[in-house]
């Protein structure tokens, strides 16, 4: 079984187009809505969702968190990640399944580094923090934020998550790579919208992604 997760807040205004297109590819789509204070929830389960609704605020992380315990639950051999935003293309889903099934573990949308679909300080970032995973991970690191992935179940499983909002997309690859399971990437479209508004602190956040690869050095396996 293949589900979905979506964390959203604030989203009533892409929800439900993520989550229609999202159920053509996939058996569930489950939506945690991270306490929004619109009409996210009820759109998303008009769209066909199943919706976990956070009362509190937890941050994409802690959502994410939510939606792996409900995965494990439902026996899911694989889970998805997609942004609300519409930032992620719901279409390129059988890229990914595709990819999958060359053996790898954990499938990364790798976006294009264009400084006409992208901004220039995104490129920057990601270019950065990218090479300094490949050379703690040991294995290529494409696209180090992207949160587009396809998840083998055993990595939910068996690696214990304990980053907040966005470091989460660090900590996956770092420990996923430590623990031997293997990384691939599959080429995606770079979709920025009006209505998509990243929540990406760009001068805090690299602060963080530094700390926590600093963290994860120390990290081992115990699989």
């Amino acid at each position: 079984m293949l589900i979905a997760i979506i964390p959203a807040k604030d989203e009533e205004k892409n929800i439900f187009s993520v989550v229609e297109k999202t159920a053509k590819y996939v058996d569930k789509v489950l939506v945690i809505d991270d306490s929004s204070i619109d009409n996210t929830s009820s759109v998303a389960e008009k769209a066909g969702a199943v919706v976990i609704r956070n009362e509190k605020n937890l941050g994409k992380a802690d959502a994410l968190k939510v939606g792996f315990r409900y995965a494990i639950k439902e026996n899911a051999s694989e889970v998805i990640l997609l942004d609300a935003d519409g930032q992620h293309n719901p279409n390129e889903i059988p890229s990914f399944i595709g990819k999958l099934n060359e053996g790898y573990d954990i499938v990364v949308g790798a976006r294009q580094f264009d400084s006409k679909l992208m901004p220039a300080v995104r490129i920057f970032a990601n270019s950065v923090s990218s090479f300094i995973l490949t050379a703690v991970c040991k294995t290529p690191i494409l696209d180090s934020q992207s949160g587009y992935r396809l998840i083998k179940k055993s990595i939910i499983e068996n690696i214990e998550f304990t980053s907040k909002r966005y470091q989460l997309e660090t900590e996956m690859l770092v420990k996923a790579a430590r623990c031997g399971f293997k990384i691939g990437f599959v080429g995606i479209s770079t979709i920025y919208r009006v209505e998509a508004k990243s929540k990406i602190n760009q001068l805090v956040d690299p602060f963080k992604f530094v700390w926590v690869v600093i963290k994860l050095s120390l990290f081992r396996c115990k699989k």
